[in-house]
């Protein structure tokens, strides 16, 4: 039955090339954040649904751009540019690397193949997404998604599936790309701010009643999962929620039940973190956190290595190289992992993605808009989901993370449509 299920969407979306080109990029970018393949293994088995959305949504693409007066305005915006030009200075220092062919946990090839796969499906999410309908759409995609994995983490607490479980931390599905729980955990943190200010765009006060709960619970599921750096985010991001609300009530009662929250729910985290100093006591030679050895190695190869770092996915080699003995094998910092592998110049445009989010959110501040509207919703949604990921990345190597280059996808489009319109 779940396959015929599979079979009847995947022939929907075809169908939906001749009218609703569009309909495919959805396909795909609900297919690529919630990796369905991998919680559903048994429905999926045999269907490359990554490979037929992906395809479907490239064709859709160019049955849009060539059947009628297409737009390619939003194409040749400085952030496109960045994006190419971080991708060709990724294969340029693969070439030149001087630890090509050493071993490595990940191919470098198949990073490179994942980062070209992205960034392609980038350029066509953004190609097809262009209106404000779809671009809602994209935005009620990262909900449903949040809502999704929220949902998977609180059924496995309270059915008490410990065998997903380990050393009390949630894992992720086996062998997905959020099989790491930090990695989850940051998947939830992007969707946070789509679902919180959906609470404007709803009138209803039950409907209302019910997002807050599912934020609660979302807020739990971090702490199953055993991220600091996830409660971490999301902390930094209510902040920018706040600072966007302009209603002082909303904000204590935000405030104060993330604080009373952390206070009953935080005590998991800080028995971790009293375990991590334990260890460290137990003996003087080992760091508090492996982090900081990975960092302290970044900087060492940053500081080699400048312009086109050691290579890609070269880390373990050239901490073997510059610091023998060490125990990094992976930069736990995506600016250091883009900056070490790939060069400082790759690091900065990371960085400048960032900054972008964090410029066009200051824009949308200034100009005040209403959540009803779509495009200023996704505007700002998308730019404080962009930079939750960024305190998340801080932690982690989170450079081919796709969630994060859909979110500057509508990040770019919903900036395009708000400038358009308040010409300010």
């Amino acid at each position: 039955m779940g396959k015929l299920i599979v079979f009847v969407l995947i022939c929907a979306c075809a169908y939906g090339l001749i009218f609703a080109p569009w309909i495919a990029s959805l396909a795909y970018v609900a297919t690529s954040l919630l990796q369905p393949q991998y919680l559903w293994p048994w429905v999926f088995q045999g269907v490359p649904i990554f490979n037929i959305t992906a395809g479907l949504a490239i064709i859709g693409l160019i049955l849009t751009v060539t059947s009628y007066d297409y737009r390619f305005d939003v194409f040749k915006r400085l952030q496109n540019i960045m994006l190419i030009f971080m991708l060709f200075l990724m294969h340029l220092s693969h070439h030149f690397s001087p630890f090509k062919g050493s071993p490595a946990s990940t191919p470098p090839e198949l990073i490179l193949d994942t980062i070209n796969v992205i960034v392609l499906m980038y350029f066509v999410v953004l190609g097809l997404c262009q209106q404000e309908k779809t671009l809602k759409y994209l935005c009620y995609i990262f909900i449903l998604i949040g809502v999704y994995y929220t949902y998977y983490a609180n059924v496995a607490y309270l059915n008490g599936s410990w065998f997903m479980f380990e050393f009390g931390r949630l894992k992720g599905p086996a062998g997905s790309p959020y099989k790491d729980s930090n990695v989850l955990a940051a998947l939830i943190v992007m969707c946070m701010p789509f679902l919180i200010f959906m609470i404007f765009r709803i009138d209803r006060f039950w409907k209302k009643m019910i997002i807050t709960s599912i934020v609660l619970l979302a807020w739990h599921a971090m702490v199953l999962f055993g991220s600091r750096g996830a409660l971490l985010a999301s902390s930094v991001s209510l902040l920018l929620v706040a600072s966007i609300i302009r209603s002082a009530k909303l904000n204590v009662i935000m405030g104060v039940g993330f604080v009373l929250f952390l206070i009953y729910q935080g005590a998991v985290l800080m028995d971790r973190t009293n375990n991590t100093v334990d260890r460290a006591q137990e003996s003087a030679e080992e760091p508090l956190d492996p982090r900081l050895v990975s960092w302290r190695v970044g900087l060492l190869i940053i500081e080699e290595y400048p312009f086109l770092g050691a290579g890609v996915q070269m880390f373990q080699a050239a901490s073997q190289s510059l610091a023998p003995g060490e125990t990094s094998n992976v930069a736990h910092n995506a600016f250091l992992n883009f900056s070490a592998n790939t060069g400082l110049p790759t690091g900065f445009l990371f960085l400048g993605f960032i900054w972008m989010a964090w410029t066009r959110l200051r824009y949308a501040k200034r100009i005040g808009g209403d959540f009803s509207d779509s495009d200023y919703y996704a505007l700002v949604c998308s730019s404080i989901s962009i930079l939750g990921y960024f305190v998340c990345s801080l932690f982690l190597d989170l450079i081919i993370y796709e969630p994060f280059y859909i979110a500057l996808a509508i990040n770019l489009i919903a900036y395009v449509r708000v400038s358009d319109r308040y010409k300010t």
